[in-house]
């Protein structure tokens, strides 16, 4: 069941998917990255999970009876959004076997067309991350894992995506936190949860049943320009409060944390 979240100050975030395709490596699990275009209007150069907004078509019922074994309609067009994303951004088809293939037009129609199914019984809900009420642009996030039983090799779109290849979660945290790959700070508390697990099958056993509640964290800027972030249950959270959009103050914040080298790709003025 997922827990309803405060409505923010700010109006209504837009409602997203991110979808953690995991594969078993041999020693470790191993998740797809995608590292956003330069060109991209939102998060330029970050490493994320596939994902995005969705979108009205994956709410038809033609879509979501394209993923096989989903019973919660609830979630169905968030699981939706996620399997096109990551069709859309990657090539990878997240049917039995799993296979790579570009595709042009709508995934949907192509799947029901070669009678391709995504295999929603090797998938979990297990996050709902929701973008503080401080930052105009804003999303209502829901995170999903998704097991493959074989690597594939994916193929970014060159459009949104420049780079996409599986990673062991704890390396991808070491990049961050060397900041050789810029990772917004939701994407490094998914890869910390990941990091967490020896294997995909304990991942999705632990998060099948999960009740999910939605976080979303608060923000205040700090007297040097820095931005911290603050989540539920740590000091100060209650006395913040979900203030108005601060476009002025996010980016004075960004170009100090710029210039310290450690950029803020969260902020940003428009989106995809």
């Amino acid at each position: 069941m997922v827990e309803a979240s405060n409505r923010a100050v700010s109006g209504e975030p837009r409602p997203s998917a991110t979808m953690c395709v995991l594969y078993q490596g041999v020693n470790d699990i191993e998740v797809l990255m995608v590292r956003r275009a330069p060109s991209a209007r939102f998060m330029a150069g970050s490493w994320v999970f596939p994902g995005g907004v969705v979108d009205p078509g994956d709410h038809s019922a033609a879509a979501i009876a394209c993923i096989e074994g989903s019973t919660d309609h609830e979630l169905g067009p968030w699981l939706a959004a996620g399997v096109r994303e990551v069709v859309e951004e990657t090539g990878v088809w997240l049917s039995d076997p799993p296979f790579v293939a570009r595709v042009e037009g709508d995934v949907f129609v192509r799947a029901r067309g070669r009678g391709l199914k995504f295999t929603g019984r090797r998938m979990a809900y297990f996050a709902n991350w929701i973008t503080p009420t401080m930052v105009p642009v804003r999303f209502d996030a829901r995170f999903f894992i998704a097991a493959i039983p074989e690597k594939v090799v994916p193929e970014p779109d060159e459009r949104e995506i420049d780079a996409a290849r599986f990673v062991v979660p704890r390396d991808a945290l070491e990049k961050a936190r060397a900041v050789e790959w810029l990772v917004p700070f939701p994407t490094q508390r998914i890869l910390e949860q990941l990091a967490r697990f020896s294997s995909v099958e304990a991942a999705l056993d632990e998060w099948r049943n999960k009740r999910v509640v939605a976080v979303q964290p608060r923000m205040r800027v700090l007297p040097d320009g820095a931005l911290e972030v603050v989540m539920p249950g740590e000091s100060g959270f209650d006395e913040l409060g979900d203030v108005a959009p601060n476009p002025d103050a996010l980016r004075r914040a960004a170009q100090a944390a710029a210039q310290r080298g450690r950029p803020i790709v969260e902020i940003s003025d428009d989106c995809d």
